[in-house]
């Protein structure tokens, strides 16, 4: 049951994942549109884009290396789901300074 390459629970947990990322998008959305204009919106624009990246970063995640998209174990889809986290991270930073500075302005 817990062995990674034929376990039903691999994919699915990378599934629900994904699915978890396009809630959090959704949230974050109606966020920007709430507060749309102020400082607390620049921040939850952030954090949108952040829920985004994540995003794409559980799909290169569930497709692996991408063989059958014409990646190979060099250029593999690994690799751009490392770069998705990378940016997730900085959107992530950017979102806490941005609330950092809107509290400061009050």
């Amino acid at each position: 049951m817990f062995d990674y390459g034929t376990s039903i629970l691999n994919p699915t947990l990378k599934i629900i994942i994904a699915g978890g990322y396009l809630v959090v998008i959704y949230f974050y959305y109606q966020c920007v549109r709430e507060y749309k204009g102020s400082a607390a919106g620049a921040a939850f624009k952030a954090l949108l884009y952040m829920g985004i990246f994540g995003f794409l970063a559980s799909l290169a995640r569930y497709y692996g290396h991408g063989l059958e998209f014409g990646f190979d174990k060099e250029l593999s889809l690994k690799w751009f789901q490392s770069f998705f986290y990378i940016i997730q991270a900085a959107f992530f930073i950017t979102a806490a300074m941005l609330f950092m500075s809107s509290s400061k302005a009050q």
